[in-house]
């Protein structure tokens, strides 16, 4: 499993002796030690992601316990405070993003540059917490081909910001502080029990966006609330900061990705966090571990915390991209020393240059928004243009271009024809093999997910041979499993699907002249888990299992069987091997050193492992029926030690997963269809 990201805090409170607190600055060293290891080491510390709690709580606590001091004061502005907030966050944000757009223009293939465009806007726009819930699950994305995928939890905050201020500023000078403190204890157990409602149907949910995590914001936000009435005795000062240690260390330790999270169990962490906070607050100086945590070491790497968390995930993710393979431990090694550099370098010339101690006025807070626009704005420019200019692949030349120019593009037809909604739109668009004529029945169909999609260039060319009229059919992340989602999938994609499968049903029952369905997906990730999804099937019987776990082969069969009895021919197509990161630039040197590219690719032993079960269910259901027929792409792409990204000196993958155009029409000589109809 990759390594994934915790999060950052907000800006350390001004930082004079009066109101400084040190041990926050040693808890943030805790905090972005546990983030490190994890994304570094991730077999080392399973739960080391809980320091994005550990950080949303430090937040929300020092940004409300300043916030308290200015309004008593008299001198709290709106703009100040947002100004401030641009010039703690975003010059070293601005200038980490500008060295991704730069490294990422010299190692990155054109899409996944074109991705990191993307990116690039969404988290100077703030919402790139959305991008990444909408896009991919945390835990199983190809993190290292996304280096600014650390930045959704800077938006968190950056959306809290533009909440919580205006609601404590609202309530602060009209509502008693009991009070005060009631309606944010309501509001945090309001959004934790929205988060634990999440994640048993839209986990990713509940992880990304802002309502599920407002709550551990809301939790140091009640802290600073509350701390005017807390005190402690030594002791129980001691005693309370051991119990938070323990706390969100046992939790680093003890959690790991294939839990639930976050909901309840984040809250050992998010307790710990505000006992550690709440045990350096006594008025007789601090104590046990809060004394600990106020050593000068800890308290530097807090002070580098913000910047450390923004450059050591992009100095992980491009350094494992480039290397095209796992980095070893001396490498990961050297990249985590790296990070620490630049961080230091960023507090010191970037962090510390722009930072406010004190008050601003309306003018200079006016000039520092808008300098902040100007820097945001010029900045998604260049995302967007990377994107809109596909990752720019005119950037490479040579045998490096021209792979890349057969990487670039994918089935044509994609953008107007994948998608349950557009089962009965753009048929002319739609339509490949010959054109079907009006009133005419379509003759065969391409079902599946994105695994299918990539397959429309190779059916079409058949189509075409065959004289079919041919429509596509798909529906990327769905199954072509008629009834079945994945148990753990979003509650908004199992709708989906369900939505997907009523559209094959009914794509069915419009076209009475269809003699062939090819079925295509990315088998294994459907091989276990699946549950039914709700559909009306009207006719089709339910596979066994329904109430439970459904089987793959049951499902499959069932689905086939759908198909057969009415008398529609099925072909079925494994999965291509699938890459960890696409080896396109170890092929791009092998070619231009005239050596065999296979090598670049995967273990062929490794892939047939993977594929065993699923290919053996395809060949199975196959065999039972003469009028099922299967194609299995190792039997193509994998040697006897090696299965390649290229065919016949042609690349054949757009992504590490998929199929580009040309390979997938390349793969037409290969891959044999039914040839004749019944």
């Amino acid at each position: 499993m990759v390594a994934k990201r915790g999060r950052q805090p907000a800006a350390p409170m001004t930082r004079d002796r009066a109101n400084y607190l040190p041990h926050v600055d040693g808890l943030r060293a805790i905090a972005i030690l546990l983030v490190v290891v994890y994304h570094a080491w991730p077999a080392a510390l399973s739960g080391g992601f809980v320091g994005v709690d550990v950080f949303f709580v430090i937040s929300g606590f020092l940004i409300t316990r300043l916030m308290l001091a200015e309004l008593q004061a008299g001198t709290f502005s709106i703009l100040a405070f947002f100004a401030r907030r641009i010039r703690r966050l975003l010059p070293a944000a601005a200038v980490m993003i500008a060295a991704v757009l730069a490294a990422g223009w010299m190692i990155l293939l054109p899409e996944t540059y074109r991705e990191l465009g993307r990116s690039v806007v969404a988290a100077l726009l703030m919402f790139a917490n959305v991008l990444f819930y909408r896009t991919a699950g945390y835990f199983s994305a190809p993190a290292e081909e996304k280096p600014l995928l650390h930045t959704w939890s800077l938006s968190v905050e950056d959306q809290f910001y533009l909440t919580w201020p205006l609601l404590l500023v609202l309530l602060a000078p009209r509502v008693p502080r009991p009070w005060l403190i009631a309606i944010t204890l309501a509001l945090l157990g309001a959004s934790l029990s929205h988060a634990e409602t999440k994640l048993g149907g839209d986990a990713d949910y509940a992880f990304y966006l802002l309502a599920p995590r407002a709550w551990e914001l809301l939790a140091g936000c009640l802290t600073a609330l509350a701390a005017q009435r807390l005190s402690f005795d030594n002791l129980t000062s001691a005693v309370l900061g051991t119990a938070g240690l323990v706390l969100i260390l046992a939790s680093g330790l003890v959690l790991s990705p294939s839990k639930p999270f976050p909901g309840m169990s984040a809250l050992p962490a998010v307790l710990g966090t505000v006992l550690v906070i709440v045990s350096g607050l006594g008025n007789d100086g601090v104590q046990g571990p809060a004394r600990v945590l106020a050593w000068r070491p800890f308290v530097i790497v807090g002070l580098l915390s913000y910047s450390l968390y923004l450059w050591h995930w992009p100095v992980l993710s491009l350094g494992q991209f480039a290397a095209s393979r796992p980095l070893t431990a001396i490498e990961t090694l050297a990249l985590v020393a790296m990070s620490f550099v630049l961080a230091a370098l960023s507090w010191r010339f970037v962090e510390l240059r722009f930072r406010v101690h004190g008050p601003l006025s309306t003018r200079a807070a006016l000039k520092t928004i808008a300098a902040g626009a100007a820097v945001m704005a010029a900045l998604a420019i260049a995302g967007g243009a990377i994107r809109a200019f596909d990752g720019v692949p005119s950037r490479f030349d040579g045998p490096v271009r021209k792979l890349f120019d057969e990487m670039a593009n994918g089935n044509p037809l994609r953008p107007l024809c994948d998608g349950d909604d557009y089962a009965f739109k753009n048929n002319e668009r739609c339509n490949f093999g010959r054109g079907k004529l009006p009133g005419e029945s379509f003759e065969m169909a391409i079902l599946g997910d994105s695994n299918a999609d990539h397959f429309v260039p190779l059916v079409s060319n058949w189509a075409r041979d065959n004289r079919f009229a041919g429509r596509q059919v798909t529906r990327s992340a769905c199954a072509p499993l008629l009834g079945a989602a994945l148990k753990d999938k979003r509650t908004w994609r199992k709708l989906e699907c369900r939505s997907y499968h009523e559209a094959i049903v009914a794509f069915v029952e419009s076209n009475p002249g269809l003699k062939l369905v090819v079925l295509s997906g990315v088998w294994p990730d459907y091989a276990q888990h699946l549950a039914w999804n709700g559909l009306d099937t009207k006719g089709l019987g339910r596979p066994p299992g329904v109430d439970g776990a459904l089987a793959f082969t049951d499902v499959l069969a069932s689905t086939v069987r759908y198909f057969r009895s009415r008398g529609i021919r099925v072909h079925l197509i494994g999965q291509v091997p699938h890459f960890k990161v696409l080896p396109a630039r170890c092929t791009a040197a092998a070619l231009a050193a005239g050596r065999d590219v296979a090598p670049c690719g995967r273990r062929a032993q490794d892939v047939r492992a993977e594929l065993a079960g699923t290919e053996a269910a395809l060949s199975a259901i196959a065999a039972s029926d003469p009028g099922v027929t299967v194609t299995l792409p190792t039997e193509t792409l994998c040697g006897p030690d090696w299965c390649s990204p290229m065919k016949d000196g042609v690349f054949l993958y757009r992504n590490n997963s998929h199929l580009n155009s040309a390979g997938a029409r390349h793969l037409a000589r290969y891959f044999t269809l039914p040839a004749t109809r019944e």
